[in-house]
């Protein structure tokens, strides 16, 4: 088999596989399967198979080496339009022999004349005749005799990989082997390149007839998604800026093998051989085809067929001829009314084919059309601005682009404006009178592109922006005063740092001017002191934004001032409830897609901070869609992705949650995203997967502690991280003093940088449950300080489900048990839609139900943990469902003891390795699709694996299945 791929894990592919491991299982079971498995050259099908073989060789069904799969593999080559028949299956043949031995083998063949027939493909199965050609009948059905007979005493995996090269008898054996053996233990697999098979393939009609074939399931391998191909990198060089993972997706299409090759070449350009590899399909085109190509290549990806036309020097028929030869050879493909190029390096390569002198004429011809025909957009006129550039003439050029511009800004078009402002920049000094063509200055034109690469959330390019305008900006009061404001912004957002003086320079040549305009940019320079200031002299500043925003009628401006506002009362009033009124305020304004989504991530966090986290989940998807259509999702989304990944987690929406989370952390600048990591890594320590959390500390170990050193004022929430890492622990006799220490000096942190009072609530509570885990008697002194913490605490409703929860832990093993039901009762009730998120609200219904035992009411108190246990892993809670079903065995609702533990012990002799696999996850919390994940089968077969338990142990449902699992390896480890 080839050597694996330079990735050390798969990336994606989880439903494939899953595809895959289940037709293993029927074949295990006696139900024969074929998978075929298709998709283009690179995109992965053979790492698919690798882990597929990888997997079922060390698949725990089969004790003994003799009695796992035999795998057999055969490798179809290109040998012309004939081929030698039985190609692939002469390997195949050979690797069950070294599997299985001469005896077997004879055997398995049964009769002389199938050994015979088998003897030319297989030496020394017959010493007594020497290997000749067998007619193809007569080996097709030995071949069938030998499968049908080994399959019966083995599980037999057959792979064959390219059956697009296979020839014709070996497709006919693969249509029989498919549609005719029953009742044998025969899993095969056959890959293909799909972008070879055209209509005249001969493989086409046999792929239509194993369609037809209930027995085949067809598995596509698709192109990597954005966040694959950024998976797929982080393996092969880790921090890649997030700009040159999209320039590699778009390059590769999302081909793993192009992904890997384009890693490794950096910036260099494309070496011969992967360019003769990309141009393969171009060179067999004829001369005309190839023209239609390359004039193609030089309009773009995509190219209508009415351009096409009016640029290519060919007449209808010849162009239709040349273009059907183009797609029938899959450099092209027909996409709506015209064509695109099938892959971007495909393009990339052909247009390096033209000459300097073709690549003037074809740019000015489309140049020429498009100004003719199209411009009304401003995708046609940027293109007609690139035209013109690529055909060297560069007054229409800048023209060209000074149209674009105006045209991306009126319809917020942040990408293009930054690319188009800067095009100006470049060209201003080649052109005569730029400023009049432009009808801007050149400082402008910086500002201009300063504040589009920052919608973007491109601080570095913003602020070489901002600065390259400043260089050129001595005397307009109001675009120096903009560009100094930005060049504050951007030197925070990438240093943490503000240049005061910056905005002390703003304000100075602000104040005075009677001008709408620079009153709404003061009010920008005062929400930005406002940002860096606490007390009285934040609250003038803010109030004067706000005044000096309504007086000049500027929405956006208000929309910040009110932003600013919002957080300024939640951190030094600590009254967030009331901060939402800003906040609802600013959404409500006309605003551009980025200051909308800059108020919407405000309206967002404040909502999760008050415990609102539904409301915060419904406004948070809302701008996350605005911000995907208007194009910003790396600059305004990945904040928001954040905070929306929060509120998904919860609320229990834990699936989305990580969705969220995962795009957050590929949109934000490497060292921000640490944020991402250390939420992750919570997820996972309340979703009882400490291995896998442990793992992704050590991946990004680098990152974290460069962000600790850059950021360090963010050790708060690493506290609080290191202090839910060791719940997984909670039955320690004592906390570890500096642990429980940091996260409570989080807590009692009031009124500065260290954070908002929610993160203190948070810290408290998870210091809280670290300190006092169920059964344990904390010292008083203990109980002291973290009652202390209450003094003063703000009186709103998610501050005071904080401080209940915690006065009802510390309570709990003294409190008389009618009082402690009371107390968890009341907390579970009042945070049943919100104020706490799901794992502590589930937490709180696990002491609730220990309450409940403790005070006699044994049936209430074993139908709630009943719930815990069945339903945390849904919420993402899996810990807290663990704790539920270690609680009810300990309090015996579920115990094996006796003769008991006899019947259980026949119970699980009865269950199949597997079941014994998924009920060990059951038991765990796991849902079916994080059952079918974890052991790469199917939803769907997880769910008849855990139906055929419950059977078998007589289970009600899968919370009673979980403590029956408890108790039955709680009796067997006694």
């Amino acid at each position: 088999m080839p050597a694996l791929p330079s990735s050390p894990r798969m990336v994606g592919r989880h439903s494939e596989l899953a595809a895959l491991l289940e037709a293993f299982d029927d074949g295990e079971s006696g139900v024969p399967r074929t998978v075929v498995v298709r998709g283009e050259a690179g995109v992965g099908k053979t790492r698919l198979v690798q882990e597929f073989l990888a997997l079922v060789a060390r698949d725990p069904l089969g004790d003994a080496p003799t009695s796992g799969p035999v795998v057999a593999f055969g490798q179809c080559v290109d040998l012309g339009p004939i081929g030698a028949p039985f190609g692939p299956i002469r390997r195949v043949l050979r690797d069950l022999h070294a599997a299985v031995g001469t005896d077997a083998l004879r055997e398995a063949a049964g009769s002389a004349a199938v050994i015979a027939s088998l003897a030319a493909l297989v030496p020394g199965i017959s010493p007594d005749h020497a290997e000749s050609d067998e007619p193809a009948g007569e080996f097709a059905e030995a071949i069938e005799v030998l499968l049908e007979q080994l399959s019966q005493r083995r599980h037999l995996v057959v792979v064959l990989e390219d059956l697009q090269w296979a020839d014709a008898a070996t497709m006919a054996l693969l249509k029989t082997l498919a549609s005719t053996l029953r009742g044998r233990r025969l899993t095969i697999v056959a890959t293909y390149r799909s972008d070879d098979i055209d209509r005249f393939h001969p493989l086409r009609p046999v792929l239509a007839e194993l369609d037809r074939t209930r027995s085949v399931a067809r598995v596509e391998v698709r192109p990597l998604t954005g966040d694959e191909v950024a998976e797929q990198v982080a393996q092969l060089a880790a921090g890649l800026d997030p700009r040159m993972v999209e320039s590699l997706t778009e390059r590769s299409g999302g081909i793993p093998f192009l992904v890997e090759e384009l890693v490794d070449l950096g910036d260099r350009p494309l070496p011969d051989t992967l360019r003769d590899l990309v141009l393969a399909r171009y060179a067999r085109l004829g001369d005309d085809a190839q023209h239609v190509v390359r004039t193609m290549a030089a309009g773009g990806m995509h190219v209508e067929h009415d351009v096409l036309a009016a640029v290519a020097p060919l007449d209808d028929a010849a162009l239709d001829a040349a273009v059907r030869e183009a797609v029938d050879t899959r450099v092209l493909v027909a996409d709506g009314a015209g064509y695109t190029f099938r892959h971007a390096l495909t393009r990339e390569a052909v247009e390096g084919e033209m000459l300097p002198s073709e690549r003037v004429r074809v740019h000015r011809r489309y140049a020429e059309h498009l100004s003719a025909h199209h411009g009304d957009s401003p995708d046609d006129a940027s293109a007609i601005a690139e035209h013109w550039l690529a055909a060297r003439d560069l007054p229409a050029a800048f023209d060209a682009t000074v149209a674009a511009m105006q045209q991306s800004r009126s319809r917020f078009s942040p990408a293009m404006s930054a690319k188009l402002s800067e095009r100006l920049t470049e060209l201003w000094d080649l052109v005569p009178d730029a400023a009049d063509r432009a009808g801007t200055s050149l400082p402008a034109l910086h500002l201009g592109a300063a504040q589009a690469w920052h919608d973007l959330g491109d601080a570095e390019r913003s602020l070489r922006s901002a600065n390259e305008g400043l260089a050129v900006c001595p005397d307009d009061a109001l675009t120096r005063a903009a560009l100094l404001r930005q060049r504050f912004v951007e030197t925070y957002n990438l240093e943490h740092r503000g240049r005061l003086e910056d905005l002390a320079e703003s304000v100075a040549l602000l104040e005075g001017l009677d001008d709408p305009q620079a009153r709404a940019l003061l009010s920008r320079v005062l929400t930005n002191l406002a940002l860096d200031e606490h007390g009285d002299e934040a609250a003038q500043h803010t109030a004067r934004a706000i005044a000096l925003a309504e007086d000049s009628g500027d929405d956006g401006a208000l929309a910040v001032a009110l932003t600013v506002e919002s957080w300024r009362i939640a951190a030094d009033e600590d009254d967030e409830p009331r901060a939402l009124e800003p906040l609802e305020r600013a959404v409500t304004l006309h605003l551009d897609p980025g200051l909308r989504a800059y108020a919407g991530t405000g309206l967002t966090d404040m909502l999760l901070r008050v415990g609102r986290f539904a409301e915060a989940v419904v406004v948070g998807e809302q701008h996350y869609a605005d911000v995907v259509r208007a194009g910003i999702e790396r600059g305004s989304g990945s904040g928001l992705a954040h905070a929306l990944s929060l509120a998904l987690f919860a609320t229990g929406r834990a699936d989305d949650g990580r969705r969220y989370a995962q795009r957050a952390r590929r949109l934000m600048n490497p060292l921000h995203g640490a944020s991402v990591v250390r939420l992750l890594a919570a997820h996972l320590t309340w979703e009882d997967r400490a291995a896998d959390r442990d793992q992704l500390l050590s991946d990004e170990r680098a990152r974290i502690e460069e962000s600790g050193r850059r950021y360090p004022d963010k050790h708060h929430w690493w506290a609080i991280q290191r202090a839910e890492e060791l719940l997984v622990l909670r039955g320690a006799d004592e906390p570890p003093r500096d642990v429980l220490d940091d996260v409570l000096s989080v807590a009692v942190t009031v009124g500065d940088s260290e954070g908002t009072p929610s993160l203190r609530r948070y810290a408290l509570l998870t210091a809280a449950l670290l300190a006092l885990p169920s059964g344990h008697r904390a010292d008083a002194a203990l109980k002291e300080r973290l009652l202390g913490v209450l003094s003063g605490w703000p009186d709103h409703a998610s501050a005071r489900a904080h401080a209940d929860f915690v006065r009802a832990l510390v309570s709990d093993d003294t409190a008389p048990a009618a009082a402690r039901v009371a107390a968890w009762r009341d907390l579970v009730d009042a945070t049943a839609d919100g104020l706490l998120p799901v794992w502590h609200r589930r937490v709180a219904q696990c002491r609730l139900a220990l309450a409940l035992l403790d005070a006699g009411s044994r049936g209430d108190g074993a139908v709630l943990l009943a719930e815990v246990a069945a339903h945390a892993a849904d919420d993402g809670v899996a810990l807290v469902g663990r704790w539920a079903t270690e609680a009810a065995a300990d309090a015996g609702l579920a115990t094996v003891t006796g003769d008991a533990t006899a019947a259980a012990e026949s119970v699980v002799a009865s269950l199949t390795p597997r079941e014994l696999q998924v009920l060990q996850l059951i038991a765990e919390g796991l849902t079916n699709p994080q059952i079918g994940q974890r052991l790469f089968i199917s939803p769907k077969t997880a769910s008849v694996h855990v139906s055929a338990i419950l059977a078998k142990i007589g289970a009600a449902n899968r919370a009673e299945a979980a403590a029956w699992y408890t108790s039955a390896a709680a009796a067997a480890r006694s």
